[in-house]
């Protein structure tokens, strides 16, 4: 009896142990885990995701049409008068075109008032606007200064090799430039997409002159030479027939080696002792006056050489503005970037690297004032 007591005593202590013990920690397992197995809850819905969705029907606005008169009563007007007359407010030194006559400077086709539009007309005051105005402005001023005009035909001549998206190089014989010399029998020229035009010799290569406008015409295309070739647009700038370079003021001549077409820039390729100097230039402007840039590139130590300016007669010297150096030769204004030294008779090539020639035709003076041209007093 002792013993059946004593089981029924352990039976019972066990039952209390299950129930009031290890089955609430059981419980409180299966809970815990349930808890921390939960899938993670949906994202809050706000009341504008529960909007429709209308992304299909969106469309984006219209652009605005560029008025044409609006850009030219904003940039043109002021020189060129409200009407087109040519009677503006500004006060030039020479009267503003008046369009409502006609007769464009370098023709009434689109590319070409284009471009006059944007890289303005050297030695003149006529601006460049392809800093101020972008692409659709320019054509819509382009558009409505073409229609100030009297209806006219474009020019067309069969003779005329225009350039167009890529620049043009031709080879031939340039006629004599009155008494300075004779024809040139070797003679290159060079047309880029910005409507500048560069003439060089390349019997000894030395730059001749540089034109604004169309680029060159020839009365027979097909003969071996050709005729003499006819460089068109206006000569804004010309240099005297001289040696370019030399040492120790012996004059050294510059072996013509080619010319280069690469990513809508045209080169030419000389050579001095030592040196591989390739060329290209491009319509620029200093300030708010217009003009054009030679940019000379060396392969070599050039240090040992002189550069004559590309001037007339016997250029003055300025002085140095904020990076180049300026003379001036008769009405032009010559600054030349990235010399070693000032000389004499010119400027001391660098060792390498490049050097800019800055050529401002006819530079009025009092803007020359104003874009930090050093040695220069005012007319007024």
């Amino acid at each position: 009896m002792a013993h059946q007591s004593s089981m029924t005593a352990k039976s019972i202590l066990t039952n209390i142990v299950c129930v009031f013990i290890v089955a609430p920690i059981v419980t409180a397992l299966i809970v815990w885990g349930a808890w921390v197995l939960r899938p993670d809850p949906p994202p809050p819905t706000s009341s504008l995701d529960a909007m429709p969705s209308h992304t299909a029907d969106i469309r984006p606005a219209p652009q605005t049409p560029v008025s044409g008169r609006t850009v030219y009563m904003a940039s043109c007007a002021r020189c060129h008068g409200a009407s087109g007359d040519g009677k503006g407010t500004e006060q030039l030194d020479r009267p503003a075109r008046s369009f409502l006559a006609g007769g464009f400077s370098f023709g009434n086709t689109p590319e070409a008032v284009r471009r006059v539009v944007q890289h303005g007309i050297a030695g003149t005051p006529m601006p460049g606007f392809a800093r101020t105005l972008n692409a659709q402005q320019v054509q819509a001023v382009t558009k409505y200064v073409i229609g100030l005009a009297p209806p006219a035909p474009p020019a067309s001549d069969d003779a005329e090799l225009v350039v167009q998206n890529r620049p043009l190089v031709l080879r031939g014989m340039l006629p004599a430039r009155g008494v300075l010399e004779g024809d040139q029998p070797r003679g290159l020229l060079i047309g880029g997409i910005d409507g500048l035009t560069l003439a060089y010799d390349v019997d000894e290569v030395r730059f001749r002159a540089a034109r604004q406008g169309g680029f060159a015409a020839r009365t027979d295309w097909e003969n071996r030479g050709g005729t003499p070739l006819q460089p068109l647009g206006r000569v804004i700038h010309w240099a005297a027939p001289r040696s370019v370079f030399s040492i120790d003021g012996r004059s050294v001549p510059a072996e013509f080696l080619g010319t280069t077409i690469r990513d809508g820039v045209a080169a030419i390729r000389m050579q001095i002792p030592g040196v591989r100097i390739k060329e290209h230039a491009a319509i620029t402007s200093v300030g708010e006056l217009p003009g054009y840039v030679r940019t000379l590139v060396f392969d070599g130590d050039a240090s040992a050489i002189t550069m004559m300016l590309p001037s007339q007669g016997v250029p003055r010297y300025l002085g140095r503005g904020e990076s180049s150096e300026w003379w001036r030769d008769g009405g032009d204004l010559i600054g030349i970037r990235g010399a070693a030294e000032v000389e004499a008779a010119g400027v001391r090539l660098p060792a390498s690297g490049t050097l800019d020639i800055i050529v401002l035709p006819a530079a009025d003076i009092d803007q020359a004032i104003r874009a930090g041209i050093p040695g220069l007093e005012s007319a007024t």
